[in-house]
């Protein structure tokens, strides 16, 4: 039974531990996210307008935090209210890694036209058939919007590989600032990049997909 209580006590340190790290993390992303829209030539299409918002999601129990999501509001330019958002999820658990093949946590990064309230809006698998995403390079889900010429975006990475501010700065910063500014997939997001999630569809189960990298 000791051995029992302090199996219990190890886990419930090491959970507190990894969602500390998490915090961390979260802190830093919002930062160097925030630092895109303070000079050209982001803040030429886009406005931070706000603070970010957060959200936490438990698992079935209530007991145990298993997503974070936080989103900032942006005015695209030139309209003069909030449009889009930007967020990033945080995906210890649950249906945000639900994938075929996969078993690590996932940090999600997108364009969105609402924020993450683990209610309504929030990045997990199986994805809603509607509206329907489409698959751009293998790594970016895009959702058509009706009348524009861009589209709301979001992509994967493998949580564990970001490990400093050098990783969010490759992995997160840049890619979000190219998707922003319009520019392909595969210089956003080149094959080369590390900790990307690379996904293809699985037959006959309609929105989900697995992981192949």
């Amino acid at each position: 039974m000791a051995d029992i209580g302090k199996s219990i006590s190890e886990s419930v340190s090491f959970i507190s531990t990894v969602w500390a790290e998490c915090d961390l993390l979260a802190t830093l992303v919002k930062q160097e996210l925030g630092s895109l829209f303070g000079g050209a030539p982001v803040s030429k299409h886009f406005q931070a307008e706000g603070d970010w918002i957060e959200r936490f999601k438990t698992d079935d129990h209530g007991w145990v935090y298993v997503a974070s999501a936080h989103s900032l509001p942006l005015i695209i330019k030139p309209k003069r209210s909030v449009g889009a958002y930007l967020m990033f999820q945080i995906s210890l658990a649950g249906d945000g890694i639900a994938l075929v093949g996969n078993d690590q946590p996932l940090l999600h990064v997108g364009f969105w036209n609402e924020a993450v309230d683990f209610e309504e809006f929030w990045m997990g698998f199986p994805l809603e058939e509607e509206p329907a995403a489409y698959l751009d390079e293998g790594t970016l889900f895009r959702w058509p919007v009706s009348g524009k010429d861009f589209t709301w975006w979001t992509y994967s990475l493998r949580l564990a590989e970001i490990n400093n501010v050098q990783d969010v700065r490759k992995m997160i910063v840049e890619p979000v600032k190219a998707l922003l500014l319009g520019e392909s997939v595969s210089d956003a997001l080149p094959q080369t990049l590390r900790g990307v999630v690379r996904y293809c569809p699985v037959e006959d189960e309609p929105g989900q997909y697995r992981v192949v990298q």
